[in-house]
């Protein structure tokens, strides 16, 4: 089990912050749904699937002090949002300014009953500025708070950190089917037909959805009146041997410039090629296994880490994985 890092950076810290305390902060009551997949269609999991889990129903996953603890800090964090052409107001990185966050993102507890819930093993995310992504209410209400997207990462909750008495819009949905054939449809300027968009009803702050969510098509909707609606997006990483994690360097680039998204994809691919020679050392390395197999093997782990090293050579703006407002 990885254990909380103790990030010393250059960022402010918060006045509202307090220790994460899993006895105090974690209420956890299991979902009463688990979507497969395969409900979907053939085509849902598709071959990059690291699980057959698609989204759960939402479940509580904080007690009252924690999910207060949390409003608190995500309130003072809006202080640092920023946009982008997808998302109008959201904060990255928060781990590296709060040790409540950090703490949530890496408590064992909370590891090993989303583990069970995802089918696969979670780790916390080795890019740190995807490990907490906080969305806010746009002060243009006109703007969804995020579009149409499919997510970068291999599995994320989405967690409503705000009262949502009142709240008028503003409601997460996801796309029951192959995120490739929502995808098509926005793309071709067609509306997601209504009946396969589902949208979970959050009854409290500090309830949650986990979802596979590169193969979940998703967005949160615009307000029709304004109201301090915040989620937070906690994400993980599934290592699956023999399985590409989706992660990958041009989104980072794209939402976290060029200095962050470079000392992140760093962190990552050494985690990745330490993961993928551990697997190695421990299943292949045995005598009925002709040479030049070990030694492929053994290239494509350099070769995937001279190609991230290479990055650091190439000036790429990066790009959005976005599809629209579809609506």
């Amino acid at each position: 089990m990885i254990d909380a890092p103790a990030l010393h950076l250059p960022f402010e810290n918060l006045e509202t912050d307090v220790p994460w305390n899993p006895e105090r902060h974690i209420e956890i009551t299991p979902p009463e749904q688990v979507v497969l997949l395969e409900e979907w269609g053939p085509e849902a999991a598709g071959p990059t699937a690291l699980s057959p889990v698609a989204i759960t129903g939402p479940f509580r996953f904080l007690s009252d002090e924690g999910a207060e603890a949390l409003r608190a800090i995500c309130t003072e964090l809006e202080g640092y949002a920023t946009s982008n052409e997808r998302i109008p107001k959201k904060v990255r990185g928060s781990v590296y300014r709060s040790a409540f966050l950090r703490g949530m993102a890496f408590d064992p507890t909370i590891l090993a009953f989303l583990s069970e819930l995802a089918r696969v093993r979670l780790e916390p995310h080795p890019v740190h500025h995807h490990a907490v992504h906080i969305n806010y209410a746009p002060d243009d209400l006109s703007l969804n708070i995020d579009q149409w997207h499919r997510d970068a990462v291999a599995f994320d909750y989405v967690l409503l950190a705000s009262d949502p008495r009142g709240m008028q819009g503003g409601r997460f949905e996801y796309y029951a089917g192959p995120v490739e054939e929502g995808r098509d449809l926005l793309l071709a300027g067609e509306l997601l037909p209504g009946e396969k968009v589902r949208s979970p009803d959050f009854p409290a702050a500090g309830w949650v959805v986990l979802q596979q969510g590169h193969r979940v098509l998703h967005r949160a909707c615009k307000l029709e009146e304004y109201h301090p609606r915040i989620t937070v997006v906690n994400s993980f990483w599934a290592p699956v041997p023999g399985v590409d994690d989706p992660t990958d360097l041009s989104t980072m680039l794209k939402f976290d410039g060029r200095e962050v998204a470079l000392t992140e994809w760093s962190r990552f691919q050494a985690r990745v090629a330490a993961h993928r020679l551990e697997h190695f050392a421990a299943t292949r390395t045995d005598f009925s296994r002709p040479l030049p197999e070990l030694q492929a093997e053994l290239r494509q782990v350099a070769d995937a880490l001279t190609e991230a090293a290479d990055a650091f050579d190439r000036d790429e703006e990066g790009s959005m994985i976005a599809y629209g407002a579809g609506s």
